[in-house]
């Protein structure tokens, strides 16, 4: 009896463990001030990313800028590091229900083009020549052109700077973040 009373137990309670665990893996929807706090630590962490790229990769095509980028290319793992990743913050964000569509908008445009300039920034800093550097500047060219023809998709950047805006007219630049966060 002791047994089957035991298996009784187990029976009823491991579907119930196996649920709360399934659910634990969930990520919980962010509030307004947590979503904009979210947004805003993962913005400051690209536009540094950006600005450490200005700092590494030299703005001319010649055979100096080829030794410029390969002597940078140490300097440029944890850039390109720090750039994954806050792509991969902006991915793992939960807006409120009423940020879902354009935060997925967010998503989509990062999808189209963050991840493989990513790349592209990668392969700046293993140049070995001269007409690979410009290969490589022909592609970052190339699809910054395909960007402006396109009507119906947006760069990641407007996405954002839309989200920012719709964001700052709810929490006006007066209120802290604090009070933000527990709104």
């Amino acid at each position: 009896m002791t047994k089957h009373a035991f298996s009784l137990m187990i029976a009823l309670i491991l579907p119930i463990v196996m649920f709360c665990g399934c659910s634990s893996e969930q990520k919980k929807q962010l509030t307004l001030g947590e979503y904009k706090a979210a947004m805003e630590s993962a913005w400051d962490k690209y536009l540094n990313s950006m600005l450490d790229f200005i700092d590494l990769i030299p703005l001319e095509e010649n055979e100096e800028s080829v030794r410029t980028l390969g002597e940078n290319a140490d300097k440029a793992e944890p850039v390109l590091e720090m750039r994954r990743q806050c792509l991969d913050d902006f991915k793992a964000i939960v807006p409120p229900e009423k940020y879902e569509e354009l935060h997925q908008s967010l998503i989509e445009s990062e999808d189209a083009w963050e991840y493989r300039q990513l790349e592209l920034y990668g392969e700046l800093f293993k140049v070995t020549s001269l007409d690979e550097l410009k290969a490589v500047n022909l592609q970052f060219k190339e699809r910054e052109e395909k960007l402006s023809e396109t009507e119906t998709g947006m760069p990641f950047t407007t996405v954002y700077l839309m989200i920012k805006a719709k964001l700052e007219s709810e929490f006006p630049e007066t209120e802290n973040t604090e009070n933000a966060v527990s709104q």
